[in-house]
């Protein structure tokens, strides 16, 4: 036998309505809660319901077949599953035999302890009442509440009431259907409703067909990124069509795709939600106008327009310095909601939408309620007008963080009530990135003092420019976001001050990033002792002041003790003692040669002992300022560096020369006849001068054969010269050769060193290496044995 359709719900609905009368605490209610148990338990054999056990008058029709009666019992529970069609029936019978059930009550025989299933029987007269209606007609479409739709000569008919006991009213027809839609055809009404006293003779008001139902519940189902297969399409369909409450079903489409979105798992939909766009857009546009002093007003009445695709706020101002209850509306297109949502910009989305209803926020826009105050208008105006310059400062703070490509440095510094973390508050907070470019800059409002007198005689900020600010708590969430974004964090004396306060408030700093407390680094850079009153000693501190000034910071219009600025200083330090191309030793070896040359020639060939001189290296830092040879080192710095860089040197036996060696160098090497054939012709019109390779040796070097070939090659490269070969190159190999058969003549393997260094075949460069090292001793333990595995590894690459 073929299932019924809505058994299922028939019984669930009823079977809720009755434990609702049960739980109430009068007769009345209680017998209503029996009588509904009773019978539906009774007539459907516990929800095994066949129809030869049906005892509704209707149904047992010898004349119709069992598929019919089948139909007509299917179409009769939808018919009749509303408060409407059965709860009024007993309501009724009930009331028709007050005076009976008062009577039973006095003599407590129906109390409210013993309505039961058997106490109800006696009044399920009821069911005759019921059992009256009419059968339904089954090629009608039933509605809700007596309403029914029909064909006739290929147009469908529609008739109605809102109660299922009265005549069908003509003033004021409705339809909802109430079935399975899957049953109908695309083109079969499922909704209608018009007044007849405005309408034209004929004219329905409003008609949604299935196919137009199950159209607006696919936009419902893409808007909150559902799939549209059958399943999801009819559940919400008749989810829409539920709510629809006799009224127009597309407004009613709105409403539940709003819900799908806060609360999507109240609906078994196939496929997952990507995410609750407008519920997040909501919370972030709350929480946003919360951070600039605005105010949502009526958070639950958010309203959204799927005709226009707009949602809209109730936006106030709620800032303590200006009193106002002005309220005004503003909307953001929703799509815009789904694109900033899958982009992961929602925050940036509210931000935008916020800056631009502030700025076109003036006197004559501004509404307000209550007493009215002189020139209030005008003030709520320009205070919406600092709060529109502000959020598009930090619109452009956020592109700054955004735009840093490569090592991510921030620099910060604040402002405060006090100096003890757990008693004072954070007034000003302003992080930099290592350009100086501005990533944050906020004024908070205290928690913890209400005044602050020796601090504002500092930084002077006053408890009136503080008060209109949120409290620091309301950017935690985005303080942190920069901070872990940053890949370098840049302080000066940060260590015993801003991080502390920063810990207060909340805020973690990764111990494994790169941290730099500029105070300590420039204190050891500048490596002044002084003496403390114990008697230890230690390195002097320098204020941030000072150290900005040793390496020229220009402070523009900015000034110390502000937070913005002093972070400004101290990215430009940090970026002056961290230069992104930092000079090598080496290299620094090389101007302190040229520093000596030009300026203390009577230095030039003394002993290493001249690089104590810390004043000789402050004039050497700024000479090489000043020709922008190198960025700003403080002397000991310098010093440092030079003696690394001769350190390196000497082990690696290496030869530098200074700038005027080098011209040297060209002069003899170049020469400006045309006509000159004797050497190799070469750019600009110059070519090499006659003289052999080893007479310009000989002229330059003498007989040196320690001249570092590599390093001279490269200072030629750098001024365009072709670099040449080492004339001495043969007498180094004989050299090595003779001291491998001096030295080591009984070491049975050295012959393959021998050949190594003779065989041409072989890189000159890589056997002119093999012959240094032996020359310098390098290779004193068992010689020939290395020079074999250096000549199989030269081989093997």
């Amino acid at each position: 036998m073929a299932e019924l359709k809505n058994l299922r719900p028939f019984l669930q609905y009823w079977d809720q309505v009755a434990n609702s009368y049960d739980e109430q605490v009068d007769v009345y209610s209680k017998l209503t809660g029996a009588i509904i148990h009773d019978w539906v338990y009774d007539y459907t054999k516990d929800g095994d319901l066949s129809v030869a056990n049906g005892d509704l008058d209707w149904i047992t029709d010898p004349s119709a077949t069992d598929e019919q009666k089948l139909a007509a019992f299917d179409q009769w529970l939808g018919f009749n599953t509303t408060e409407d069609a059965i709860v009024p029936t007993i309501e009724y019978y009930l009331n028709e035999h007050h005076d009976e059930i008062e009577q039973e009550i006095q003599n407590q025989e129906l109390t409210l302890e013993n309505v039961t299933d058997d106490s109800a029987e006696r009044y399920m007269d009821v069911l005759e009442m019921i059992n009256d209606e009419p059968v339904p007609d089954k090629d009608r479409i039933l509605g809700y509440a007596g309403s029914y739709a029909y064909k006739r000569d290929g147009e469908w008919q529609i008739q109605g009431s809102h109660n299922a006991f009265d005549e069908p009213d003509e003033q004021n027809l409705g339809y909802k259907f109430a079935g399975n839609l899957k049953d109908l055809p695309d083109d079969a009404p499922v909704y209608a409703f018009t007044n007849k006293a405005t309408a034209p003779d004929g004219f329905v008001g409003f008609i949604t067909t299935k196919q137009e139902l199950l159209e607006q519940t696919e936009d419902v189902l893409q808007l909150n990124g559902y799939p549209t297969t059958d399943h999801n399409l009819y559940k919400i369909a008749e989810e829409i069509l539920d709510k629809s409450n006799w009224e127009h079903t597309g407004e009613k489409a709105a409403g539940i795709a709003v819900t799908i979105s806060r609360y999507p798992e109240d609906f078994k939909l196939d496929g997952p939600v990507e995410n609750k766009p407008l519920e997040d857009y909501i919370k972030q546009f709350a929480s946003v106008a919360d951070r600039y002093g605005l105010t949502l007003n009526n958070m639950g009445n958010i309203a959204v327009d799927y005709d226009t695709q707009e949602v809209w706020f109730d936006v106030g101002l709620a800032v303590p310095s200006v009193e106002s209850n002005e309220s005004h509306f503003t909307y953001t297109v929703f799509n815009n909601v789904l694109e900033a949502a899958k982009a992961g910009k929602l925050e940036q989305l509210a931000m935008k939408q916020l800056a631009k209803d502030a700025e076109e926020m003036t006197p004559d826009s501004v509404k307000t309620f209550g007493a009215y105050e002189e020139d209030l208008e005008e003030r709520i105006a320009n205070k919406y007008q600092e709060i529109s310059a502000e959020i598009q400062q930090d619109l452009a703070d956020q592109q700054n963080l955004e735009k840093q490509t490569g090592l991510k440095v921030i620099g910060y510094d604040m402002e405060t009530t006090g100096l003890h973390p757990d008693q004072d508050d954070i007034l000003k907070l302003s992080i930099v990135d290592g350009d100086g470019n501005e990533l944050f800059n906020k004024f908070f409002k205290p928690t913890k003092k209400d005044e602050w007198p020796e601090a504002e005689k500092v930084h002077g900020i006053t408890p009136e420019i503080a008060m209109d600010h949120a409290e620091f708590k309301d950017w935690q969430e985005k303080v942190q976001q920069i901070f872990d974004q940053a890949d370098v964090i840049v302080g000066y004396n940060q260590r015993h001050f801003d991080d502390r306060f920063l810990a207060a408030n909340g805020i973690k700093i990764d111990p494994a990033k790169e941290n730099h407390d500029l105070m300590l680094e420039y204190a050891q850079a500048v490596g002044e002792p002084v003496q403390l009153k114990n008697g230890k000693t230690q390195l002097r501190w320098f204020k941030l002041e000072q150290a900005a000034a040793f390496y020229g910071h220009d402070w523009g219009a900015g000034k110390a003790h502000d937070s913005l600025a002093d972070a400004r200083a101290t990215a430009f330090v940090y970026q002056q003692m961290h230069p992104k191309q930092p000079t090598q030793p080496k290299e620094m070896v090389k101007e302190y040669l040229n520093y000596l040359h030009q300026y203390k020639p009577q230095y030039e060939n003394a002993p290493m002992g001249i690089s104590t001189s810390l004043s000789m290296f402050k004039e050497m830092s700024d000479y090489l300022v000043s020709e922008q040879r190198t960025p700003r080192y403080t002397p000991r710095q310098l010093q440092s560096m030079v003696r690394q860089g001769l350190t390196e040197l000497e082990q690696t036996k290496e030869t530098v020369y200074h700038d005027e060696r080098v011209e040297a160098v060209k002069d003899k090497i170049l020469t400006d006849d045309p006509t000159d054939t004797g050497g190799k012709s070469y750019a600009g019109g110059k070519s090499y001068a006659d003289e052999t390779t080893e007479d310009f040796m000989q002229t330059v070097f003498g007989q040196r054969l320690d001249v570092d070939f590599k390093e001279l090659n490269d200072a030629l490269k750098e001024t365009g010269i072709e670099p040449f070969s080492d004339p001495y190159a043969q007498q180094k190999l004989d050299r090595a050769a003779q001291v491998l058969k001096t030295d080591y003549a009984q070491d049975q393997s050295i012959k393959q060193a021998l050949d190594y260094l003779h065989d041409k075949k072989q890189p000159l460069t890589k056997r002119l290496e093999m012959a240094t090292s032996i020359m310098t001793g390098r290779q004193a333990q068992q010689p020939a044995k290395t020079m074999t595995k250096t000549h199989k590894s030269t081989r093997s690459r």
